[in-house]
């Protein structure tokens, strides 16, 4: 068993429409991205990451902020790095469609064949409770709240005996109540401020969630405003963090 702490670089810690920040989104060990709204071909080699190096994207939902860079990597993949193996893209019940749509709106029919005719993607589709193997890594998708019209994941991602869990885009749930108490750090959403939010955490329900998951540490992104919050870190574009294990 490897004693090396797993790196977590945060690409961006801001809300869908934050306007000091890019879309939150993370790279786990330089291998693993945590949704793709943020720009992450552009925001990787500055955090000391090659895109090349990049093996799994993690979709949390389809909303833009979480999903729309991704045709941007996959058709650099495809076209400049050649070298590299196909991506694999996780992500909730429709993934397979969404990215398909997604090519064809941001190239066009013709580069949508390219990119999915040699060494294409892989697609995986999970639902709550499944677990991938992503080789060095072991991903568990986990259900949460956040809008009725789509399917939702949170992720546990673990390796070497260190757990960190993602919430992607919740709201207060049994989801993500229970991956808090079963990871060692979190990476979890605070949109909200004091005030009550239909579709996210608030800053008080992250207290009350810390409250329910001493042992764990929270790292807060997809953030509207800075507000601190006591015992939580607040991300920021472009920190990385080593994150050992309990």
């Amino acid at each position: 068993m490897s004693n090396l702490p797993l790196r977590l670089t945060i690409l961006g810690s801001g809300s869908a429409f934050a306007t000091t920040a890019h879309h939150a989104g993370a790279c786990v060990d330089g291998a693993v991205l945590l949704d793709c709204g943020a720009p992450a071909l552009a925001l990787l080699p500055p955090c000391g990451i090659d895109p090349a190096a990049i093996e799994v994207v993690c979709l949390s939902h389809f909303h833009a902020d979480h999903c729309f860079q991704l045709p941007v990597l996959l058709a650099a993949r495809r076209f400049e790095q050649p070298q590299a193996p196909p991506l694999t893209v996780v992500g909730p019940t429709g993934t397979a469609d969404h990215v398909d749509r997604l090519l064809r709106l941001a190239f066009g029919d013709q580069l949508r064949d390219e990119v999915m005719g040699e060494r294409p993607p892989r697609l995986v589709e999970v639902t709550g409770g499944d677990v991938v193997d992503l080789g060095r890594h072991r991903l568990e998708a986990v259900t949460v709240v956040h809008v009725p019209h789509l399917p939702c994941l949170a992720f546990r991602i673990s390796r070497d005996g260190i757990a960190l869990g993602y919430s992607g885009d919740t709201t207060w749930c049994d989801g993500i109540r229970d991956l808090a108490r079963r990871v060692d750090h979190l990476l979890c959403e605070c949109t909200g401020g004091d005030e009550p939010d239909p579709v996210h955490l608030t800053r008080p329900q992250a207290l009350a969630l810390m409250r329910e998951a001493p042992t764990t540490r929270f790292i807060l992104t997809h953030l509207r405003h800075r507000q601190p919050v006591p015992g939580a870190l607040l991300a920021s574009d472009g920190l990385t963090l080593s994150l050992a294990g309990a």
